[in-house]
């Protein structure tokens, strides 16, 4: 690791900043499943939420917009990990061709329900989530999601045993555990950073591992400096001579019937699920100015003021002794950022076509009509 492009060190500078504020207990987040949200909405919204979404980010402003499609691109693109970008909007809603034509193709449809996003939610994490995070209500004029997945089988299964701790936070605790051993010491090390912490790299059978951290630290600290390491920004010792200790890490010459070196792993089988309120933490997120609905931040997306109304995630993530798997839904919905426009009047023409009719493509330079036809009875008439 060390050579991170500047967009995926940006998206796990976002994840360390929200490890460190995400508490104690339990938990689970993708900082790459929100990090591309708040890059679309940096590079399309105006002071001051445009500076405060920047600095989320982590990217000039108007970097975000590439790099936050970019960063999507690479991770469907992975063999064990697939992305995908929604968008949904109100049939009343005028959008910025300028801004919309940037988008993937087939990403924008139109708001119908909740029942169509929760089915969004469930195709595109292959049924680990089937709700999506977000309640829409009826003032939500746009909403934008990410969907991320991933799963890998390990190289190397555990085997399901019972685990026992005997001093330390669990002391006490009996229950089900993993263990493993492999003459891979290479997966083993200590990232030195203000405290050290020990890694043990779990390598997927494709493009995905996990690694698995251990520190006195806090959480934010420990899951820091795992961060830390991706980008080479400290130390990582793996040289472990006998007699090196770390954080439930010893390295002792020992008698074994295996003819190699072993690394022995242990660790309970976890399965652990979060929801998100992104809008708990605004500044974290970039999004205080754009909360704020007595006026419209993003510009770029359509005349109509538009202000962040809902943000929310959902995610889990499963180690078990086959393999890890983990999905997450990051949502993002939109409102009006003003008072609604009052009603006008307004010449109405209405069409339609409810008998034989003719078309004609035309070729707008030219006037060439590409091709030319006839309706003479409806497709469902003939089936």
């Amino acid at each position: 690791m060390g050579d991170l492009g500047t967009h995926v060190a940006a998206a796990n500078e976002l994840t360390a900043r929200w490890c460190a504020a995400a508490g104690v207990d339990n938990f689970v987040l993708s900082g790459g499943g929100v990090w591309p949200l708040l890059a679309l909405l940096a590079g399309a919204a105006n002071e001051p939420a445009r500076s405060e979404l920047a600095a989320a980010v982590g990217l000039p402003a108007e970097e975000a917009h590439a790099a936050g499609l970019r960063l999507l691109r690479e991770l469907d693109d992975a063999e064990t990990v697939s992305a995908a970008l929604g968008m949904w909007v109100r049939e009343d809603l005028l959008l910025h061709r300028d801004w919309s034509d940037r988008l993937p193709a087939g990403v924008i449809e139109r708001l119908t329900g909740q029942d169509a996003l929760d089915a969004w939610a469930k195709q595109h994490t292959a049924g680990l989530i089937e709700r999506f995070p977000l309640k829409v209500d009826p003032r939500a004029l746009l909403v934008l999601a990410t969907a991320l997945v991933a799963k890998t089988s390990w190289r190397e299964p555990f085997v399901d045993v019972a685990l026992q701790a005997n001093d330390g936070p669990w002391q006490g605790f009996r229950g089900p555990g993993l263990f493993r051993q492999t003459p891979d010491l290479a997966a083993a090390s200590l990232l030195m950073g203000s405290e050290p912490v020990t890694r043990v790299v779990v390598a997927g059978t494709a493009d995905l591992d996990v690694h698995l951290l251990l520190g006195t630290g806090t959480p934010g600290s420990v899951l820091g400096a795992g961060l830390a390491a991706l980008a080479g920004a400290i130390p990582i010792r793996t040289e472990l001579p006998p007699g090196t200790d770390g954080p439930g890490l010893t390295v002792r010459s020992k008698q074994v019937t295996a003819r190699t070196d072993l690394l022995v792993l242990r660790l309970p089988p976890f399965a652990v699920r979060s929801k998100h309120n992104l809008l708990d933490n605004p500044e974290l997120m970039g999004l205080h100015s754009a909360t704020d609905c007595e006026r419209g931040h993003f510009p770029a997306i359509s005349p109509m003021p538009l202000c962040i109304a809902q943000a929310a995630q959902d995610v889990l993530a499963r180690f078990t002794t086959e393999g890890f798997e983990a999905a997450a839904v990051t949502a993002f919905s939109m409102r009006a950022g003003s008072a609604p426009p009052r009603p006008r009047l307004a010449t109405v023409i209405s069409a339609t076509f409810d008998r034989p009719f003719g078309f004609l493509a035309v070729h707008r330079p030219t006037g060439l009509s590409v091709v030319a036809g006839w309706i003479a009875t409806p497709e469902s008439a003939t089936e």
